[in-house]
């Protein structure tokens, strides 16, 4: 005879196809939005390498400037574009002024010369560029 506990249909361990599909596409969305932080990691990786090279070619160039004698160093706009390879992407800009003690523009030479040296590049749009400025001051001696 027949008994009710031989009439239940086993259950067989396993996934339906609905529960493999939601799975998969969890999975995606989730690989997807990780896929989106390496291409924000690498422009900012970019960006402070270009802004680590812009700082030591204005250091170089105060360094330059600062290794001469106070009359050596001519007032004045230098405009350097393009740097020599491999800095082909960066232009230079190096303005010598005559200041008082307040910093303020003269006139004359008052015993001090401010240099300031902006390093710019483009940067991946073509209407956006970047700066580092570097501002240092020369006394007489």
């Amino acid at each position: 005879m027949l008994k009710y506990s031989d009439m239940i249909i086993p259950r067989k361990n396993g996934f339906t196809l609905i529960e493999i599909l939601f799975t998969i596409a969890f999975l995606f969305v989730g690989l997807l939005a990780i896929l989106q932080v390496f291409p924000v990691a690498f422009g900012l990786e970019r960006g402070s390498q270009m802004r680590s090279q812009a700082a030591l070619l204005a250091q170089e160039k105060i360094e330059a400037i600062d290794a001469k004698s106070y009359q050596e160093v001519a007032v004045g706009d230098v405009l350097e574009s393009p740097l020599a390879s491999p800095f082909q992407l960066f232009s230079r800009r190096t303005v010598v002024n005559y200041v008082d003690a307040d910093l303020q523009g003269a006139i004359s030479d008052l015993g001090l010369k401010k240099v300031e040296v902006t390093v710019s590049w483009n940067t991946a749009l073509p209407v956006v560029s970047k700066e580092f400025k570097a501002v240092t001051l020369i006394v007489a001696k």
